[in-house]
């Protein structure tokens, strides 16, 4: 007993028991102060086991540590101990900290489709903790390798993404010439500086892989990127590159171009900028005005006579929008508008340039590689869209080529004429995101605060022909086209899309409350082929009374080219909320190529057989597609079984009626800015089976329709099936998109409340 209690005593003095001791005492007293905080600051109970996994760990290298300080160890001895203990601390924390800290975060950014913050967190991988975890797979999965062929050598280049979430640094990748180099996947953007040239900024995906003419490239070589010398460049522009492209505009198809390069403003003509040609007496010198044909309402009006017209609040001349020949205070910086295009043309002159024909406009608004699409959504997100006001120029997001506000904030004229109108492009702060890639005809005269212009200089002036001339659209189909198909080959046509009921066990995603005037809900059910899963989206009244009507939409192009988050997805946008506010449910489903189901059947458009087939197959998911909502809808206690309607926007108008032949549990259906276009072969083109639909139909369209040109849907009227007394055709003095809101909500509504069974 003596003996033990000697030992204790001995053990008590050394270095060893007590450094143990204390080593104990902190750990438990670290661990249970983390315990009493971790509701304070978030700490789960992942963090707390790996918290004592660390005490546990470095306890044996403690212990070794003060051993080894306790004996009479010689100096070399006790550094390779400590060495021992620092390599296998090293070794033992850098795999606790790979894969209980960084794989994890690594892996929510990945579900957020947060490339860069993938990438920051492979380069940590790599940096502290290589021999632990081989990264080489992961960054082939969330990185591109991009090639920048540079003409002028010496031109700094720095990157950083382009985001809505977060303001990241510029970051620096080398200088020209450079060598191929990785970098992340996603919407990036470029800045090439150099002494003494204009600073150049290129924005697009990576990876990139279409056109010779765009630098990011997957590592093939590329016509050099050109670098300009900015005694070169008039004020206030910057160059785009000349080369081949396709315009990147509803209803331009895929026809390629070649453009020489060009001089565009950077930004949307200021009030301020506009002052100058006023103070000038820019309305008054009649060579600002030469050539110019006034057309009011087909009437010709001399000079003189469209002066008059083109004045101010105050009877100065001047926008419609400015007082006694000036804008009102603080609006200096703010994109003129209120004037016609006329004005916009007249000023250019005064400036030494032109208004750009829109295929110019296109080239410098949109990357080549999205093509017949608006920019990509990540960009339309920090434009001026859906809003109440314009902005300041410069405010809102930077384009493919460094160019700001070509899409949103205010629509923007073009040189171009179509049907005596002139073509405004790029969209509007009150408009949808979506109208970033719409030509919309405007009467040449109005003077709207919606439109404002920008100007190009041409350094080539042959690119004026062609690409100046009215725009006239293509004529409607020739009569013999039309070979509808007899019973017998229809009946078979219809095996196709024989699809029968199938039960519903529905996964609810979620229940959001947080909008004032809805409820949405995100509903996942099952399609029934290829294994597959459809997310629907439903928007109800937040005070209903009674079970609900559905109504089912089709949405536009947008949604199987460039779509935006499912999440995202909202009815105010598009002009769709009066839908929910009438007291029925809006039903938005993920039909198959668009939303988060986009695949190798994204064919909005086909042009070649392997597409004819594949669009053959997504007229047969979309018709499984809605008959499977149907089934859902109505096993629902809250939704009106008797009562549903089909509403196709644009491209939901066109194609998506197809389903109209087989699914036949539609009240009526409302059809805006729809019609018969000849884009696919005759078996699957809607026009061969327009005379087999039968249910009410409502079309609504415009008949200053750029896209969509009235010859389409009066050809599409006459041929459905549907008694004279059940359909019906409206043309508003309108474009594409939008239709006037007021007149289209009452013709909506009617509609609906006349085919409702309630």
């Amino acid at each position: 007993m003596i003996e033990i209690d000697s030992l204790f005593n001995k053990l008590k003095q050394s270095t060893l028991f007590k450094a143990v001791a204390a080593y104990a005492v902190f750990s438990f007293i670290v661990v249970q102060v983390a315990s009493l905080v971790s509701d304070i600051f978030g700490f789960n109970q992942e963090f707390m086991q790996n918290l004592i996994w660390i005490f546990v760990i470095g306890f044996p290298f403690l212990a070794l540590a003060a051993w080894a300080a306790s004996s009479k160890f010689s100096t070399f001895k006790i550094l390779g101990i400590f060495l021992f203990v620092l390599v296998t601390g090293y070794g033992s924390g850098s795999y606790i900290w790979v894969n209980n800290f960084v794989l994890p975060e690594l892996k929510k950014e990945l579900e957020k489709d947060d490339y860069v913050g993938a990438w920051d967190k492979v380069n940590q991988l790599n940096s502290f903790a290589p021999f632990f975890y081989n990264s080489n797979s992961l960054d082939q999965e969330i990185s591109s390798a991009i090639s920048l062929n540079i003409a002028e050598p010496g031109v700094t280049v720095s990157w950083q993404p382009y985001t809505t979430e977060k303001d990241y640094e510029w970051r620096y990748l080398g200088t020209s010439p450079l060598s191929p180099s990785r970098l992340p996947l996603g919407v990036l953007k470029l800045k090439l500086e150099k002494e003494g040239y204009k600073t150049k900024f290129i924005v697009d995906r990576n990876p990139s892989f279409i056109f010779e003419n765009h630098p990011i490239d997957l590592g093939w070589a590329l016509s050099p990127v050109q670098m300009y010398p900015k005694s070169e460049i008039p004020e206030g522009m910057i160059p785009i590159d000349g080369g081949r492209f396709i315009p990147a505009l509803i209803g331009e198809g895929v026809t390629e171009y070649h453009l020489s390069t060009y001089y565009i403003d950077q930004y949307e003509v200021t009030n301020k900028k506009f002052q100058e040609f006023v103070d000038a007496k820019g309305y008054e010198i009649f060579q600002n005005w030469t050539d110019m044909e006034f057309i009011l309402k087909g009437e010709s009006l001399s000079w003189e006579e469209a002066r008059d017209l083109m004045i101010d609040t105050t009877g100065n001349y001047g926008p419609a929008n400015w007082e006694l020949g000036s804008f009102r205070d603080g609006e200096g910086d703010y994109p003129v508008t209120g004037i016609s295009w006329y004005e916009a043309q007249a000023y250019a002159r005064f400036k030494g340039n032109i208004l750009p024909p829109m295929y110019h406009w296109a080239k410098a608004a949109f990357p080549p590689t999205e093509i017949g699409a608006p920019i990509s959504p990540v960009l339309l997100k920090k434009s001026n869209f859906s809003n109440q006001s314009v902005e300041k120029v410069g405010t809102n997001g930077i384009g493919a080529h460094g160019t700001y506000d070509m899409a949103g904030n205010v629509r923007e004229w073009s040189w171009n004429i179509f049907g005596g109108r002139g073509l405004t492009l790029g969209g509007a702060f009150s408009d949808p995101a979506y109208s970033a890639s719409s030509a919309t005809p405007s009467p040449r005269f109005v003077r709207s605060e919606l439109i404002g212009f920008r100007t190009i200089r041409l350094l080539n002036p042959r690119d004026m022909n062609p690409f100046g001339d009215p725009i006239n659209r293509a004529p409607p189909k020739p009569q013999e086209f039309y070979k509808p198909f007899t019973d017998d080959q229809f009946r078979i046509y219809s095996k196709n899309f024989e699809v029968g009921y199938m039960e519903q066990i529905p996964k609810i995603i979620y229940v959001d409350e947080s909008h004032p005037t809805w409820i949405k809900e995100r509903i996942k059910i099952k399609v029934g082929y290829d294994n597959e899963e459809m997310d629907i989206l439903i928007f109800k009244p937040k005070k209903s009374f009674n079970k609900l009507e559905s109504v089912i939409i089709y949405p536009g192009a947008n949604y199987y080219r460039t779509p935006p988050d499912i999440d995202d997805v909202n009815p105010g946008e598009y002009g769709l909320d009066f839908i929910i506010k009438s007291g029925r449910a809006l039903v938005w489903p993920a039909y198959k190529g668009s939303m988060n189901r986009i695949t190798d059947l994204n064919i909005s458009f086909p042009s070649t057989q392997d597409q004819f087939r594949l669009f053959r197959q997504l007229l047969t998911a979309w018709t499984v597609d809605t008959s499977r909502t149907i089934d859902y809808l109505q096993s629902r206690e809250d939704m009106d079984p008797d009562n549903l309607f089909y509403v196709g926007m644009s491209y939901g108008s066109l194609f998506t009626t197809h389903v109209l032949l087989f699914e036949k549990r539609f009240n009526a259906a409302i059809l805006y800015v729809g019609g018969a276009l000849s884009s696919i072969p005759p078996m699957s083109d809607g026009i061969n089976h327009y005379p087999r639909i039968t249910s009410p139909i409502l079309m609504l369209n415009g008949e200053q329709d750029y896209l969509v040109p009235p010859s389409a849907p009066r050809a599409m009227y006459s041929l459905i099936g549907t008694p004279e007394d059940d359909k019906r055709l409206v043309f508003y003095d309108s474009g594409h998109w939008p239709l006037p809101r007021n007149q289209m909500i009452k013709e909506t509504l009617a509609w609906m409340d006349k085919y409702s069974t309630n």
